[in-house]
């Protein structure tokens, strides 16, 4: 599969929901955890996925699934009435089943848009919760260089969790790699191209995962 594929592949034209989000991002080899889809219209059965899970509505109309009870997690018995109570809450809306990551630190946020004067521009933050309380955020033209990108962390007031404080064991050189992707990928897209957010991207076993992901295509 390419980014024209991809594209043409959507379920909703311009929409893409959480699965086919995390589809594109493997295609730029940025981590996502282990899931499985159910279409709205199937009938679950089994998984192969190990324990614990989450269980989430996928449907690119709901944009915030935990508000609304959208979202379950530490699921490691009942997964079918799980998925069944889920299916009755969002009937018509496909449930994705991943496996739960278990992370430990902050979490960041990686973004894009398209600004009307400059083009399309990268943004990288503190994510989850921090996002709105910290407003802690950076923003570069993309596509992006690596050293680029590691400059943009370094001005983060979090910066320094990223460079060993107290034993923090992130790595500040594959979340610049991490940026420069997402910057390729909003280049590939190019005119299709309108907003982007990646969050919570969190660090677990030597990897940065994307644990959630938007986009909105014109």
């Amino acid at each position: 599969m390419n980014i024209n594929n991809w594209i043409d592949g959507l379920n909703i034209s311009g929409k893409p929901d959480e699965w086919e989000m995390k589809e594109l991002f493997r295609l730029y080899n940025i981590f996502t955890p282990k899931g499985e889809l159910i279409k709205y219209d199937d009938q679950f059965k089994d998984t192969n996925l190990q324990n614990p899970l989450v269980v989430k509505v996928c449907d690119p109309e709901i944009l915030h699934k935990t508000d609304i009870g959208g979202v379950k997690l530490n699921i490691s018995d009942n997964i079918e009435f799980v998925v069944s109570e889920m299916k009755s809450m969002f009937p018509g809306s496909n449930i994705l089943i991943e496996e739960m990551v278990p992370y430990s630190g902050i979490e960041f946020i990686i973004g894009a848009l398209v600004d009307p004067d400059f083009g399309s521009a990268l943004m990288v933050g503190a994510g989850g919760i921090l996002t709105e309380l910290y407003k802690d955020v950076k923003f570069r033209l993309a596509p992006i260089s690596k050293a680029e990108a590691i400059r943009m962390l370094k001005e983060l007031t979090v910066a320094d969790i990223l460079q060993g404080y107290r034993g923090s064991q992130m790595n500040i050189t594959s979340l610049a790699e991490l940026i420069v992707s997402v910057g390729d990928l909003v280049n590939d897209l190019g005119q299709n191209f309108s907003q982007l957010d990646m969050n919570p991207v969190v660090f677990y076993e030597g990897n940065w995962v994307a644990l959630d992901g938007m986009a909105i295509l014109k």
